[in-house]
């Protein structure tokens, strides 16, 4: 079966389960509403069964008795004769005139509910109309088992509608679940062939090295500049070479104190170089700790970090910040911040996917490796937008181990 077929069969009982709900409430409203013309119709049933006791009668009844034992739910029986005066007389024309045999009507007296009716009889020898008052809830039980139903079903479809809902949210979490382990296996096979290449390509591109600088040392001078854009791009190579082996195949981290000041300078020295003449403003904030962690690890995700940042600013220059945060409880922050353009949409659903990038030159391993390594070494790695604009780089540490040092004096580096 086709993977989507499966998928949409997965999902198809939850939602016959969403709707099974609504087709038992309707069905017990339409049972209710029906049984609410048999009510109306079994009251109907007693009063003409009062006005044909009436008619066997011998005379006009002057009490209830009679009548009540038959129909226990009878309140109250008045005749009017048609030459007596009175607007319910004149309001019964239409009955003595044989235009309307049954009339209906109901009203409340004394709090209760009552079905009254209007019926032409004939108590002894006299035409009469009889109005015929009735406890309207003599009728009533024939709703309980319908309010019982839609009690019933109520409960019941919403029994359904939190089961199936529960069952959408549980297909959607493992189809999310698979989704990511699909990435997971593809980023691990990605990985690992990056690797091997990268592996490959080292030795004979350090051979090219040499030889090529060897060459630049030994020529003459127009001809060593004509080398050095080969020893440019070789240099390239290397880095990509370099980000291939790290993200394939990233190292296990070995841990030992670093301070965070020293650490800081050899990241601010990289944006120096990443600046290539850009008016750029760096910016350090906090520091006087030391951190317990890999050097090497922590400085190559943060240089990405930061090379990322430079690399964002317009071509009029900007700011790029490196900030440290260690309150005495809670998670050490590490932030690089810069005051650009800030991210697409396009490039902030896809910031961690390796070799993409929306830069004209670069690998696009950059943030895929530094959220590795943040993740070697026990963090995790946020990008969040920069306020008023920009972007902010976190890196989050819940369990690094520090201690204060005699703080440094943020710098400022300007380079124009």
């Amino acid at each position: 079966m086709p993977r989507r077929l499966r998928a949409f069969s997965r999902q198809l009982w939850p939602l016959l389960a969403l709707a099974l709900p609504l087709v038992l409430v309707a069905s017990a409203l339409a049972t209710l509403s029906r049984l609410d013309e048999l009510r109306e119709l079994d009251l109907r049933s007693r009063a003409a069964a009062v006005a044909a006791r009436l008619e066997r009668l011998p005379a006009p009844p002057e009490g209830l008795d009679s009548l009540s034992e038959e129909e226990p739910a009878l309140i109250e029986v008045r005749l009017f004769r048609r030459d007596e005066a009175g607007e319910e007389t004149a309001r019964l024309a239409p009955l003595w005139e044989g235009r309307e045999l049954f009339r209906t009507e109901r009203l409340r007296l004394g709090g209760a509910e009552v079905f009254r009716a209007y019926i032409p009889v004939h108590a002894g020898a006299e035409a009469c109309v009889a109005r015929i008052d009735l406890a309207a809830g003599a009728a009533d039980w024939l709703l309980e088992p319908a309010r019982r139903n839609v009690m019933v079903a109520a409960l019941s479809g919403l029994a359904l509608v939190l089961l199936a809902l529960y069952a959408l949210f549980s297909l959607r979490r493992t189809a999310r679940l698979e989704r990511r382990q699909l990435e997971l296996e593809h980023l691990a096979r990605l990985g690992q062939m990056s690797a091997a290449l990268a592996h490959e390509i080292r030795n004979p591109l350090g051979t090219i090295k040499g030889f090529a600088q060897l060459a630049a040392e030994k020529a003459a001078p127009e001809t060593a500049a004509l080398l050095e854009p080969v020893l440019d791009e070789i240099r390239r190579l290397e880095r990509l070479v370099s980000d291939l082996l790290m993200y394939g195949r990233p190292p296990q981290p070995s841990l030992r104190w670093v301070e965070w000041d020293r650490l800081a300078e050899e990241v601010e020295r990289a944006a120096r170089q990443a600046a290539s003449g850009r008016p750029v403003r760096f910016l350090r904030v906090g520091g006087g700790l030391r951190l317990k962690t890999d050097a090497d690890l922590l400085k190559a995700a943060l240089l990405n970090l930061v090379r990322n940042a430079v690399e964002a600013l317009e071509e009029s220059g900007g700011e790029v910040r490196l900030e440290i945060a260690a309150p005495p409880r809670g998670a050490l922050l590490m932030a690089v911040e810069d005051d650009g353009p800030g991210l697409s949409e396009e490039a902030r659903a896809r910031l961690f996917e390796p070799f993409y990038t929306s830069k004209a030159s670069g690998t696009g391993l950059g943030l895929a490796i530094s959220k590795r390594l943040a993740e070697a070494l026990g963090g995790e790695l946020r990008i969040l937008p920069a306020k008023p604009r920009g972007t902010r780089a976190e890196l989050v540490f819940r369990e690094m181990e520090r201690e204060a040092v005699a703080a440094q004096e943020s710098s400022v580096w300007k380079r124009s």
